[in-house]
């Protein structure tokens, strides 16, 4: 009996020591969150990036934005995106062949994350893993010319916004909506690209994962 008591006695500290050693071990593989936003507009969608959370991965696009909160970036047709005024020929001719393409970068602010409604924006929250993954997803897109820079080609269509060139073209099968689907399929959510052609359907898809 001396030699049982002894022997529980024993086990018990050795309970208890391994039950310290593990509460005192850090947590593996736990995963930051980064906020993102699916930003509709009319037949468009773009998304929304926290300035903050991109200076390190994309510093050439942070340095002309460097006093905003916020940017909404956007991928579409050169000429189309860019006309003054959107005609169906160029409307067509996006469509018929592969085209060259722009990425529309614009700030936004707080103020306007909160004017914005259930059926213009909605929220995701991404590990870094598929963060990281997102954002190499669009820095790829990105045209870098000879000197490292982006191709900037001049204003944006509203507030403090830029175009720049992108490397990617634009036809019937990879529209705005497709591009920005490609991306968020790539960083582990659930939507099928080749359905997204049109902003109505990206949102509903979103919906339908239980996002907004």
């Amino acid at each position: 009996m001396k030699y049982f008591q002894k022997f529980i006695f024993l086990y018990l500290i050795l309970i208890v020591s391994l039950l310290a050693v593990a509460n005192t071990e850090k947590p593996k593989n736990v995963s930051l969150s980064y906020k993102v936003y699916v930003l509709k507009h009319e037949w468009h969608t773009g998304i929304i990036l926290k300035i903050s959370d991109i200076n390190d991965q994309m510093i050439l696009l942070c340095n002309d934005f460097s006093n905003s909160n916020y940017i909404e970036i956007g991928w579409g047709d050169k000429d189309f995106y860019m006309a003054e005024k959107e005609t169906a020929w160029l409307a067509l001719k996006a469509v018929l062949w592969p085209t060259k393409s722009v990425l529309h970068v614009a700030e936004i602010t707080n103020q306007q994350l909160i004017w914005f409604n259930e059926n213009e924006l909605i929220e995701l929250q991404l590990n870094e893993k598929d963060y990281n993954t997102l954002i190499s997803y669009i820095n790829q897109s990105f045209y870098i010319n000879e000197n490292g820079e982006l191709e900037s080609l001049g204003n944006g269509l509203y507030g403090n916004s830029q175009f720049y060139l992108s490397t990617e073209k634009y036809h019937l099968f990879k529209t705005c909506n497709v591009w920005l689907a490609r991306g968020l399929k790539k960083s582990n959510i659930s939507i099928k690209p080749f359905c997204a052609l049109t902003s109505k359907n990206v949102m509903k898809q979103l919906k339908k994962c239980g996002l907004l």
